[in-house]
């Protein structure tokens, strides 16, 4: 059991189609669960992944679902607990960053990011808490990231969803932990996926790697195991927590 802290149970991973998103899921199912795959736009990449699932001998299967539209969240809420019985936990992964400066911020750009790095997270947790509930327990866990707990220029959208996706953790620990569901927050740093690549070169890499007191950025895989741990009875104690996969660049 302790090399499979989540085993048989139901993980709903949105964005799980590339990225950390992929990471959690593969390593989800290394611990024992079944893993529901969520994904936008990133098809292929869903596929691969249920089937390299399957191959662990974990039950997988794929749904489209963009997190900023509440009518697609609760349909994939509704898919996972029909196609698997239940949802045990819930990882709200799906995001995007764009960048510009502030001032010459589109406002359809703060809505979209925040339509879908907040917003997704709030829908998607409405939609899972009546099955956690009836089931007696859950867990919930937001990417928040790094830049949610210092703020950034040029993205003043993404680090204020992230920022408000700890809050939300928080709030939804304050109002259920006493009915058995847990929520919590990963705040990574720079991580080297297709996202994270962008700020991993050039002088702007340098510097972020000068922050560093570890002299690496993180893996996703790092992260995920976070995010398993999280998910395990392993973290029992912890509600409202945020962790900080950073490599010491942040240490609140």
């Amino acid at each position: 059991m302790r090399l499979q802290p989540l085993l048989d149970r139901v993980v709903l991973v949105t964005g799980a189609g590339r990225g950390i998103g992929r990471s959690i899921a593969m390593a989800a199912a290394r611990g024992g669960a079944h893993v529901a795959i969520a994904y936008h736009s990133s098809e292929a990449g869903a596929r691969e992944v249920s089937e390299e699932i399957q191959a662990l001998g974990r039950d997988a299967d794929i749904h489209p679902c963009d997190v900023s539209d509440r009518g697609e969240v609760f349909a994939v809420t509704a898919w996972a607990e029909k196609r698997f019985g239940r949802i045990d936990g819930l990882v709200n992964n799906a995001g995007i960053m764009p960048e510009s400066p502030f001032l010459e911020m589109p406002p359809e750009d703060w809505d979209l990011v925040l339509k879908t790095n907040l917003s997704g997270m709030f829908h998607a947790s409405q939609a899972v808490i009546p099955g956690m509930l009836e089931q007696g327990g859950g867990v919930i866990v937001n990417i928040a990231s790094r830049l949610g707990l210092t703020g950034w220029p040029r993205v003043a959208h993404y680090a204020s969803a992230k920022a408000g996706a700890i809050a939300l953790a928080k709030s939804i620990s304050r109002e259920f932990g006493q009915r058995g569901i847990r929520a919590n927050a990963v705040a990574p740093g720079v991580t080297n996926t297709a996202m994270g690549r962008t700020v991993m070169v050039g002088e702007v890499g340098r510097q972020r790697m000068r922050e560093l007191p570890l002299g690496r950025f993180g893996e996703p895989e790092e992260v995920a195991e976070c995010v398993v741990f999280l998910l395990s009875d392993a973290s029992s104690l912890l509600l409202g927590q945020t962790l900080s996969p950073n490599g010491g660049g942040l240490m609140p």
